[in-house]
């Protein structure tokens, strides 16, 4: 090439730059975003109180209320509101790269950019705080180099079409509304619950919450472990599903979920909240499809929550033998078939009516096995061992009057080792102790005479 062509070349290229310019030039495409968002412009995000979106197979609505946001439309829902506020967030920090009046003779049909029908629709309504105002916009065809079509409707009925930046399009194309849902199962659970359910295949746990302590309803009445219920609260609190599967499912049976599995239900400031536990998800897996009652959603629970769900209901048994104060006793009754001993405090020592003074230290231990030492194992009874029944250890006051009663068993001894300890608080619980207890029962052991 030549140097008067080359020369030319650059002369041509300067004239279409300056060209472009002249046309286009900066302070004018601003004014295309400024002129085509001024709608939005006057809705600041957190004056936005309802967010609508249509799609040609589904429609949501979405609306602020005074605990947050929720999905009112097609059902109600609660909604994460940082995933939501994508949606106008997006909308208002959108490019816009080039505006067409509805009077331009280049103006392309609606059917060839996409917007007829529109591929989605998106309307933001403000409450008085931002006047009221509402801003209505069409998403149409996406094109190259990251743009795409959108029209712009007022509340006048006008419209103006929009080239932009497509990411309102992307979001709204990779993102379905459903994946915008809290998903916790029981939101606003804490300590302040007051009651827990769980039937599991016929059989139901209950637990009611008396004063700070709870106790074990059903199937037995007895006592709840203070910490291990509050850990179980505390566990279920977090359980929230994984995917929304379906929504609106014609038959929930498919799903294991008529009749359910299991149901576990809250009780919180007069408000139950119940969910409905299914089948497996797949033949190796243990997550499990479930449903929110009163949502018509299905969806998916995790195998690790499933096991906080429906884990074994004796972990949350008090393990203790009984919840008297040691503080609080004054007096150990110690009954046996061929005797009784009456261990009675005398301000730092023991003393046993008519056998003189007992071993301390032997009477503290005695009250660290029934008082603090934890069972290894709780087992249920329908039919009391009394053949394994060797003792009844009842607790008063230092006025005497009783505190608790406690059935001490053992196990005879064997060639496998020596028998276990159980305790028995009345409540069809056996609580067996650990290897290496000992409770001492017997008159010499607290350092007495065997008669008096």
């Amino acid at each position: 090439m030549s140097w008067r062509t080359t020369l030319c070349v650059w002369a041509l290229a300067g004239f279409m730059w300056a060209l472009g310019l002249g046309l286009a030039p900066r302070s004018e495409a601003d004014g295309y975003k400024a002129q085509a968002m001024a709608g939005l412009g006057t809705i600041p995000l957190q004056a936005v109180e309802r967010i609508e979106i249509a799609r040609s197979d589904r429609a949501w609505v979405f609306a602020r209320e005074a605990d947050g946001w929720w999905q009112i439309e097609p059902f109600r829902h609660r909604v994460n509101p940082d995933l939501l506020m994508a949606v106008p967030a997006t909308l208002e920090s959108l490019d816009v790269i080039d505006r067409i009046g509805s009077e331009d003779p280049d103006m392309p049909t609606a059917a060839d950019i996409g917007l007829e029908p529109p591929d989605a629709r998106v309307r933001i309504v403000a409450d008085e705080t931002g006047g009221g105002e509402a801003l209505s916009v069409e998403l149409g065809r996406r094109g190259m180099a990251g743009r795409a079509w959108m029209r712009q409707r007022s509340s006048g009925g006008l419209s103006q079409l929009l080239v932009v930046a497509a990411d309102l399009h992307d979001l709204i194309a990779s993102e379905s509304p459903e994946t915008w849902r809290d998903l916790r199962v029981f939101p606003g659970l804490s300590v302040d619950a007051t009651r827990l359910e769980r039937t599991v295949s016929g059989e139901t746990l209950v637990l009611e919450r008396e004063g700070r302590s709870w106790r074990i309803a059903a199937p037995l009445p007895t006592r709840a472990d203070a910490n291990a219920v509050a850990k179980h609260v505390s566990e279920i609190a977090g359980v929230r599903g994984e995917a929304v599967l379906l929504d609106e499912p014609d038959d929930v049976s498919a799903f294991g979920l008529a009749p359910p599995v299991a149901v576990v239900a809250v009780d919180v400031d007069d408000q139950r909240m119940t969910l409905l536990v299914g089948d497996r998800v797949g033949v190796t897996s243990q997550a499990r499809y479930g449903m929110v009652e009163g949502v018509p959603s299905i969806i998916r629970i995790a195998s690790d929550d499933v096991a906080r769900l429906l884990g074994d209901p004796t972990a949350l048994v008090d393990h203790t033998a009984t919840d008297v104060s040691a503080a609080d006793v004054g007096t150990i009754r110690v009954m046996r078939r061929d005797d009784e001993l009456l261990l009675q405090r005398n301000l730092d020592v023991w003393e046993c009516l008519g056998r003189g003074r007992a071993d301390t230290d032997v009477i503290e231990g005695l009250l660290h096995v029934l008082i603090d030492t934890r069972a290894a194992e709780v087992a249920l009874h329908d039919v009391y061992p009394a053949e394994l029944e060797i003792a009844v250890i009842t607790l008063l006051d230092r006025e005497g009057g009783p505190l608790d009663t406690v059935r001490v068993l053992r196990e005879p001894d064997s060639a496998a080792g020596p028998g276990r300890w159980a305790m028995e608080n009345g409540d069809k619980v056996l609580r067996i102790m650990p290897d290496g207890t000992d409770v001492p029962i017997y008159p010499a052991e607290f350092g007495l005479s065997g008669t008096p």
